[in-house]
């Protein structure tokens, strides 16, 4: 694969995108072989069990299936293409400078502060509605999105400390690295090359890594957290920020439903959403998180430690 080294940044896209389809069907399939030499059970029988969230026993497959994916579709093939793009993969996928206690405060300032912008922006997305030319495209959607927050709630719901344990390594720690390296340390990279524009390349990845989760009505948020992590890594030039403030973002969501049975995200949305002091407080979350990018953004050469033999500044237009 080190032809892709001299091949255009499209072309890199567009293998990136197949290997990535065929290691999504590998792992699959590699999932579906071990539950059958395990349990017996058909791919017929596993498919039933891996759409049944009612039943905590299936659970376990499920969890299952979750890490087989992060691990062989979102942490490993980054690093395959990363080796296939440059002798240095760690230093290609920005993993070898290490940030300050300062920045590693501000991540999670930053994140912290943003949890009424984010709850604002959910009740704004869940407003959506569609065109009744599309009313069966809006069926879809809110039918995906059921299924999705199912899922998220039957994987959640512990009693035990070792269940919240093990639910903040499944959708905390994995997601955390996995989709950092292949959305800001790979996508982020190959479409900057091909724009020839930090921005756009840092927005681009952000719609691509908010569809890929197919939750069409928290879109928005999940597209202005992927903004956030591609502007940490672009002024900073280490993915270890948009790793820790992705962890700390899911981190909390699990935190929150281990101690409250309640999601981040609200059930209902409300009508009256300029009407009421969340308003105020996602204005006010908006103006902390603008304080605090522009301080990232003024400080971002001195905060970074350089690996050996590296320079300071970060790959920026």
């Amino acid at each position: 694969m080190r032809f892709l080294r001299h091949a255009t940044p499209f072309t890199q896209i567009i293998y990136t995108m197949i290997i990535l389809l065929t290691s999504g069907i590998l792992v699959s399939l590699v999932g579906y072989l071990g539950c059958w030499i395990w349990t017996g059970q058909s791919f017929e029988e596993l498919s039933v069990v891996l759409t049944n969230f009612d039943d905590p026993a299936n659970l376990g497959y499920l969890k299952f299936f979750q890490i087989l994916q992060s691990l062989g579709m979102f942490i490993l093939p980054p690093f395959v293409l990363a080796y296939a793009l440059s002798d240095q993969p760690f230093d290609f996928l920005q993993l070898t400078r290490k940030p300050t206690g300062i920045l590693l405060g501000l991540v999670g300032a930053l994140i912290l502060a943003g949890g009424p912008l984010i709850e604002w922006t959910s009740l704004l997305n869940q407003q959506l509605v569609l065109p009744s030319w599309m009313s069966s495209v809006e069926s879809w959607m809110r039918a995906s999105e059921d299924q999705a927050n199912q899922l998220t709630e039957a994987f959640l719901t512990t009693r035990s400390f070792g269940g919240l344990l093990g639910n903040l390594f499944i959708v905390a720690v994995l997601p955390a690295i996995g989709e950092e390296l292949l959305f800001r340390g790979l996508l982020q990279k190959l479409i900057k090359k091909m724009t020839g524009n930090a921005h756009s390349a840092i927005w681009i990845t952000a719609v691509l890594f908010s569809a890929l989760h197919l939750q069409f009505f928290g879109f928005l948020p999940r597209m202005l957290l992927g903004v956030l992590f591609g502007y940490l890594l672009e002024w900073t030039g280490t993915l270890w920020l948009p790793i820790l403030a992705h962890f700390i973002n899911n981190a909390a969501g699990v935190i929150i439903f281990y101690m409250t049975g309640k999601g981040l995200e609200p059930e209902q949305p409300d009508a009256a959403l300029f009407n009421n002091s969340l308003f105020f407080w996602a204005i006010v979350s908006g103006a902390v998180i603008w304080f605090l990018m522009r301080y990232l953004y003024s400080k971002r050469i001195e905060e970074i430690q350089p690996s050996e033999g590296h320079s300071l500044s970060p790959d920026v237009d």
